[in-house]
């Protein structure tokens, strides 16, 4: 009798419909591909590989990940063009048992007619203050007026912020997972009424696409991701490199920076601007190369709510320099060489002390162990999100 009670319990589950939100996995503040996107469409696929009931919804007038949208193709998944749409539209259209956004944004909270799943990834409007140094960059104007409200108006700008997330987080009628242990103490340090709440903590999901590559680039570079990003910090990062080169101490080597275009993207007068190359935005498979060739990755974020890049490229054995704040450190463990991510003079002991053949060796080492650690929680804790979405 048990075994058949169970058994009913769980094709219950799979016959849920879901009504899963494709769209905040598009494009977002500039940005074509961003950790809370690659993050949704790993959990799309599981939730299609494994007969799961699930009506998708994007939005046309932005760029939607081919793969995501061949396998919606190839198994049959309902496909919601929801351009011009407000999503209770289509709620009320699809009938779902439950709405699932993989990185809510707007007024989400407020939907009805359904139960309500989100995965809370930071809170990073919350604890990251503003750096000084984003004034080096060179953002929209919208940026540049935010930050200048942020400096004249702290306070307020902060209760515009936390009244915008608290309903997220606070409504019963929602559930949510977060990605890092950090995240459940961030989000039990400012939301005190939730320091007794069960907060289930799943890993993001891998995003490495394991298989063979064959070396393409010859020269030893130092590789930096999501350049013109003011919070993951690259800037200094490249002042340390600029600097070491002056002083011989990375002779032969060059530096790859990902998403700038070029070098006039920072306030900064290079004094070796040949050996910097700015790629711009690169595909999957060329920013996999990257990581693969790479004669260090280093990554000197200020806020994280997990954090891919690191064990992108651990996973090719490539040593890690990185910040210890807020996720990476709980990633990354003993894996990476850590610096204060304020601190240049910082930063360029740890590329000098890697420049020790023993410290690269035991570095990369590390690292794979570590990924192989890691990947192992992330594959298990794939299946745990799906359940949650649909339990």
């Amino acid at each position: 009798m048990i075994p058949l009670i169970g058994e009913l319990f769980m094709n219950d589950l799979k016959n849920k419909k879901l009504l899963y939100n494709l769209v905040d996995t598009q494009p977002s503040l500039g940005v074509k591909r961003h950790g809370g996107g690659m993050y949704g469409e790993r959990v799309l696929t599981r939730i299609i590989e494994s007969g799961r009931n699930v009506v998708a919804m994007y939005d046309s007038a932005l760029w939607l990940n081919p793969e995501i949208k061949e396998l919606c193709e190839r198994f049959g998944v309902n496909l919601i063009d929801v351009t011009g749409r407000s999503i209770q539209s289509v709620i009320d259209e699809v009938l779902p048992d439950v709405y699932y956004s993989p990185q809510p944004t707007g007024t989400q909270y407020g939907l009805k007619g359904c139960g309500l799943v989100f995965t809370v990834h930071d809170m990073r409007d919350l604890e990251l203050p503003l750096d000084r140094y984003f004034w080096k960059y060179k953002p929209d104007v919208r940026s540049q007026l935010k930050n200048v409200l942020r400096l004249i108006f702290p306070g307020r700008i902060f209760k515009r912020r936390y009244n915008k997330i608290r309903p997220f987080v606070t409504n019963e009628n929602i559930r949510f997972s977060v990605v890092s242990n950090h995240s459940r103490s961030a989000v039990k340090l400012f939301f005190p009424e939730l320091k007794e709440k069960d907060i289930p903590v799943m890993f993001s999901p891998s995003t490495v696409k394991e298989g063979h590559f064959i070396k393409k680039y010859d020269c030893d570079y130092f590789l930096l991701v999501s350049g013109v990003r003011w919070e993951k910090n690259n800037l200094r990062a490249i002042i340390a490199l600029d600097e070491l080169c002056s002083e011989g101490y990375i002779d032969g080597k060059r530096v790859i920076v990902t998403g700038a275009d070029s070098k006039t993207a920072f306030k900064y007068k290079f004094k070796n601007p040949e050996i910097f190359s700015f790629v711009g935005y690169v595909d999957d498979d060329e920013l996999r190369q990257l990581y693969h060739d790479a004669y260090c990755f280093i990554y000197p974020s200020l806020n994280e709510g997990f954090g891919y890049p690191p064990l992108e490229a651990m996973y090719y054995g490539v040593p890690v320099l990185a910040s210890p704040f807020s996720s990476i450190s709980e990633v990354c463990g003993d894996a990476a060489l850590y610096f204060n991510p304020f601190s240049i003079k910082e930063i360029k002991m740890r590329i000098i002390q890697l420049e020790s053949p023993e410290v690269r060796s035991d570095l990369g080492k590390r690292g794979l162990k570590r990924y192989g650690v890691i990947r192992e929680r992330q594959d298990c804790d794939l299946d745990r999100i799906v359940d949650f979405i649909y339990s």
